[in-house]
């Protein structure tokens, strides 16, 4: 047998092992860090610009109250996606150092343990083949670091999870999916848009009763969602007739799909669809992964997982709190940093809870809810509500928004986790502190809701256009049709812009619920439309856009990959 290459990586680490070799450190051609003050002080006096096509990292950390904890969430997600390439591809991996330095050594136990593998100890279908133990085999290596993060993680959710599962009687290994998907981390957004413990997209999130806006994102309420997830799985277990390996590949590539290939091929058997290439490359490696992730869940002192710091239980107690309340009034009253708040509520994503609300509940610490509602009786009404929404106008700058509210530049940066250098942008929506007394206006009013022209029964109503809204959508939300809209506004053409107003009929009209009841799914005319991809669009952005799956743009453009390019045309049906 020849001896193997050492690749130049692995040839580096190995001498850096043996002293041989000095770390590489930046060199004055790379880009500075921002520091903590840089990142928070943009120019005030920069004036606002048309906006370009938002990006779907715009849209869903944009403002958000947990911007910085999701940022790196979602950092490390994407790291370890990038990570298991390796996996999927046909590239096999570099042995380890310890292979070098030990060959004889390293070779003479079976680190995966295979001979004491018992699928009676799961209650879900584990199976040991070779997909199953490279995944193993990435989790002992190069996705080490990530597994160990997981289990630090896990003991924080999987009682939450056991029980909602137990109460459902169904299995309680399903903790694993959320495991592989999100990390046993709440904040985490893939580059798909998908979020939170079990990354649901924003429409599948919708479909089953989860609040997805510019003030909630309960895709990150790990009570909301756990509860949401169990109902979509126990769907597809039941669409496919128990089989569970085929609801994981549907919760992965969208049951649509795989309930097509099974037909297709005549055959209901995963395996049996893997080794025709029926599914996409990610699907088919979804349910080893998932299975590998269980056997090493399962015993990981025996995979060397030992000293891990595990986190405490998530537990709780909650308070009805008034809607527009701001997080620093509930903050103060309950005894906590606002920060805390967030890690009990990671769902809000504003400095002040919902405004259409009458109450919110919020989730407190332990022992700290009498204190809280001895505290917040205290607090004059007036008083509760800090905060206001600013939808930024042509010309405004920071500093002139900071001065019509009497507040500082810097807190309104703070608030918007706005860095250095960036432009504040026509339409953008801020939230801004309000001063003791100041009259509450734009944070009772909700985003992407309907205005109409003065509020008479026979007014013109109209709606003001926002990022995400598409001319079907909106004539969807009245009760129009996509040519009426087109009329009542002289447009040629579907394109609309930020911030136009379009009339949308009489002022009795009533706009429908932008939130669906879970099972229901949108309604489609069955024609098509075409979308010219610009630069900054994911599949999931676009998806989001019109309402649909990433899975959905696939099928309908023949899409094997998610990687697509400006001016490239996809077809949407609605």
């Amino acid at each position: 047998m020849s001896p193997l290459p050492l690749r130049p990586s692995l040839l580096r680490g190995l001498l850096l092992l043996l002293g041989l070799a000095t770390p590489v450190r930046a060199g004055a051609g790379d880009v500075p860090l921002l520091t903590p003050s840089d990142a928070l002080t943009p120019d005030a006096d920069a004036p606002a610009v048309e906006p370009e096509e938002p990006s779907v990292w715009t849209e869903l950390e944009g403002g958000d109250a947990a911007g910085a904890q999701a940022a790196a969430s979602s950092a490390e997600l994407a790291a370890e996606r990038a990570a298991e390439q390796g996996v999927t591809s046909a590239v096999a991996p570099e042995p380890p150092v310890e292979f070098y330095l030990d060959p004889l050594g390293s070779t003479q136990a079976d680190p995966l343990h295979l001979d004491r593998v018992d699928p009676k100890e799961f209650d879900i279908p584990v199976v040991v083949n070779d997909a199953v133990k490279k995944w193993m085999t990435y989790f002992l290596g190069n996705g080490r670091k990530y597994y160990a993060r997981y289990l630090m993680r896990s003991t924080r959710w999987l009682p939450l999870m056991h029980a909602e599962l137990e109460a459902r009687d169904m299995p309680r290994d399903l903790v694993y999916l959320s495991m592989i998907e999100s990390g046993f981390t709440t904040s985490a957004t893939s580059y798909a848009s998908a979020a939170g413990l079990w990354q649901f997209m924003p429409a599948t999130g919708r479909q089953y009763g989860l609040r997805v806006d510019w003030w909630v994102d309960d895709r990150r309420d790990p009570v909301k969602a756990t509860s949401a997830a169990l109902d979509y799985l126990a769907y597809l277990n039941r669409l496919f007739e128990g089989d569970w390996w085929l609801a994981w590949a549907s919760y992965n590539g969208g049951e649509g799909r795989v309930m097509k290939e099974t037909r297709r091929h005549g055959t209901t058997d995963f395996w049996t669809l893997v080794s025709r290439g029926a599914l996409h490359t990610e699907t088919q490696n979804y349910v080893p992964k998932l299975i590998a992730a269980a056997i090493i869940g399962k015993h990981p002192e025996r995979y060397g997982f030992v000293g891990v710091t595990y986190q405490e239980r998530f537990e709780y107690e909650h308070v009805e709190v008034p809607g527009a309340t701001g997080l620093d009034v509930v903050a103060r009253c309950a005894g906590v940093t606002e920060e805390v708040l967030l890690e009990y509520n990671p769902g809000l994503r504003r400095w002040a809870l919902p405004p259409d609300v009458e109450t919110w509940p919020v989730r407190l610490p332990p022992g700290t809810s009498a204190h809280f509602a001895e505290e917040f009786a205290k607090v004059p009404p007036e008083e509760r509500v800090t905060l206001v929404r600013h939808v930024v106008k042509r010309k405004e700058t920071l500093g002139g928004i900071a001065k019509k509210y009497g507040v500082s530049s810097e807190e309104i940066a703070r608030l918007n986790h706005l860095k250095a250098k960036s432009s504040l942008k026509v339409g953008q929506e801020l939230v801004v502190p309000a001063r003791p007394g100041q009259t509450p206006t734009a944070a009772t009013e909700a985003p992407a809701e309907p205005s109409s022209g003065d509020g008479g029964g026979g007014a013109t109503k109209t709606h003001k256009v926002r990022s995400g809204d598409t001319l079907s959508g909106i004539a969807s939300r009245y009760g129009l049709s996509v040519d009426e809209v087109r009329k009542l506004n002289d447009l040629d053409g579907d394109k609309i812009l930020i911030g136009q107003t379009l009339n949308v009929g009489a002022g009795g009209a009533t706009p429908s619920k932008t939130t669906s009841k879970a099972g229901s799914t949108p309604a489609v005319s069955g024609k098509s439309v075409t979308h010219t991809v610009k630069r900054g669009d994911t599949l999931g952005s676009i998806a989001e856009r019109y309402d649909c799956s990433v899975a959905d743009l696939k099928s309908w453009n023949g899409l094997k990959g998610t990687t697509i390019y400006p001016g490239q045309k996809l077809k949407i049906k609605r």
